[in-house]
């Protein structure tokens, strides 16, 4: 695959993950649970905007869900683990992100916007 059709598959993916992203976003608006909602948004955000290495050997890079699920079909347990590794990582910091400002606005006394 040539570079450039690289760079445009990602520009088409990106596009759709932020499309999927807002629409995710306009649909948990009206929740209550402020912290289910933020959490919802996050697992969203975290699966499709994770990449990971294609090969052990390559600077080719992909969507973590994607590449575990090709390589947990082909029988590639430990890459699956891998990638699951990636996203529990990626999500594991976007939870202590949202903490840390969840916790910035208790202390500084803002409000929550809705």
């Amino acid at each position: 695959m040539e570079g450039n059709v690289y760079l445009f598959a990602w520009l088409v993916y990106l596009l759709a993950a932020f499309g999927i992203i807002l629409a995710t976003w306009c649909m948990t608006r009206g929740m209550k649970l402020r912290r289910t909602r933020r959490t919802l948004r996050a697992i969203i955000a975290v699966i499709l905007l994770t990449p990971i290495n294609i090969g052990q050997h390559s600077s080719w890079l992909a969507p973590a869900y994607l590449v575990g699920a090709y390589d947990f079909v082909l029988g590639d347990y430990q890459r699956a683990q891998i990638a699951g590794v990636y996203l529990g990582a990626a999500f594991a910091l976007l939870m202590l992100l949202i903490l840390l400002e969840s916790v910035l606005r208790r202390l500084l006394n803002m409000e929550y916007g809705k």
